[in-house]
């Protein structure tokens, strides 16, 4: 046997040296390619392997990971420091790690708590890879999450510029399109605490210009500018996390939701708890036309707010009077999305009352009427099949001369206008409510159709016999 020392790297990116034993290279690349590693080094040498005194040599029994069972020894301190060794440098599922030398029974000993050992290892893996699993979600959400502001905030930069193209110099915008040019260089970089920075120094920017505006006499169009950087300011610092406490109770159910493995039977305590958090989850949602009214309401709100500190900061009193024409307006505005809201309410309320009405119309046909129909069809089914059975008896009794000295006068029930007249009738009412539950279950038109035929059959059999 030959001996090859290795430098390899593990699936963490871990080096790893020491030597291994084999018939030839090519072997000895196999068994170190089986065992997960990337090979750096491998190169036959004369030195043989250096023991530690201070290192007690153990026998390992494992599984790689192309399930092949494997054994062999590593020093160590203790069989802790093995197991280790092995788990996490080598990427093994131990099973059994003893002392050199050991007895039988300590081997059987040893590969109880080994199996053991590694039950607890795997469960403790699982947990930490389902936390940075969990963490790298988050991440990648977030991530997600600043991209599409980004993306947004530029688009409305764009447009906010096409207003202003005339009134900015050049100097002006060449410093603005610095600004923008960096962050679009940024924009997908991991780093998002720095992306966040560059944008609201890109507005800054854009918000300094309106000293400009002021020394041209453009009032208006200062507020206007003002309005809308602290509107995008305001878009910038927005976070993913829920905004209201309505929002939080429905993220925090859906997430429990999500997490809920998929099983076929669950407890009661379970179903329970799922019916409670939807009730609980419904009760806090809002319909989007709703929400889009109050995102519109709160946004009126921040500008009144803005308007006012605006009012009492400019010492001139033509730019009071414009800043109090536009409260005035956005008021005006506010107290028409105000209305608008208390009537969407009201007819969203309204709907629900007629399809709480619907449901409880349609819950009384199904928990009433239709058991009922299929009762008196099972029931009228046979009670016509005890009459015919009846009827031919009789016919039969009443004309064959069996050698019976008188024959009970039921038997001549064939003869009474009343027995016929109950077996065309149940007839009748036997087929109507075979036709309502196989043919016409949730039809409104023959829900009067039938009971009319139903009638008018009755009285042509009563009438014709």
């Amino acid at each position: 046997m030959e001996v090859f020392k290795y430098i390899v790297a593990n699936k963490d990116g871990k080096k790893l040296t020491g030597t291994v034993e084999a018939p030839d290279e090519q072997t000895a690349r196999t068994e170190l390619n089986n065992l997960g590693f990337s090979i750096l080094t491998l190169e036959k040498t004369q030195e043989l392997p250096k023991h530690d005194e201070s290192l007690t040599k153990y026998i390992f029994e494992a599984i790689d990971a192309n399930s092949k069972l494997v054994s062999g020894t590593i020093p160590a301190k203790d069989p802790d420091e093995a197991f280790s060794k092995l788990t996490t440098g080598y990427s093994l599922v131990v099973t059994a790690i003893w002392k050199d030398g050991a007895t039988e029974e300590e081997i059987n000993e040893a590969r109880k708590t080994g199996n053991k050992k590694m039950q607890e290892f795997i469960e403790k893996k699982n947990v930490e890879d389902e936390k940075q699993k969990n963490k790298s979600e988050e991440q990648r959400k977030e991530e997600t999450f600043v991209k599409e502001k980004i993306e947004n905030l530029l688009r409305e930069i764009n447009e906010l510029l096409v207003k202003f193209d005339e009134d900015f110099t050049l100097d002006q915008r060449s410093e603005i399109e610095k600004k923008i040019n960096k962050l679009l260089r940024i924009k997908n970089s991991t780093n998002l605490n720095y992306i966040l920075q560059t944008a609201e120094d890109l507005l800054e920017t854009i918000r300094t210009q309106e000293k400009v505006l002021i020394e041209k006499g453009y009032f208006e169009k200062k507020i206007h500018l003002e309005m809308e950087t602290q509107k995008l300011v305001k878009e910038l610092h927005k976070s993913s996390a829920p905004t209201s406490l309505s929002e939080d109770i429905i993220s925090k159910i859906e997430r429990w939701q999500a997490s809920r493995p998929n099983q076929k039977k669950e407890s009661t305590q379970l179903k329970l708890t799922e019916r409670i958090l939807t009730w609980i989850k419904k009760s806090f949602e809002k319909p989007p036309q709703i929400l889009v009214i109050e995102e519109q309401i709160r946004a009126y709100n921040h500008q009144l707010w803005e308007f006012v500190k605006m009012y009492f900061k400019e010492p001139t009193k033509e730019y009071k009077d414009k800043v109090k024409n536009a409260i005035k307006t956005i008021w005006a505005t506010r107290k028409k999305a105000v209305h608008s809201l208390a009537q969407a309410k009201a007819l969203l309320k309204k709907r629900e009352a007629n399809q709480e009405g619907q449901e409880e119309t349609l819950n009384v046909e199904e928990k009433f009427i239709e058991p009922a129909i299929e009762e008196l069809n099972s029931l009228t089914g046979w009670l016509l099949v005890f009459y015919l059975i009846y009827y031919f008896v009789s016919i039969i009794i009443t004309t064959k001369n069996f050698g019976f000295t008188e024959i009970p006068q039921g038997f001549f029930v064939y003869k009474s206008h009343i027995f016929k007249y109950i077996l065309g009738i149940l007839f009748l009412m036997h087929a109507g409510t075979s036709l309502k539950i196989n043919f016409f279950k949730k039809n409104i038109i023959a829900n009067i159709l039938l009971p009319v035929g139903f009638l008018f059959g009755s009285v042509l059999v009563l009438l014709n016999f």
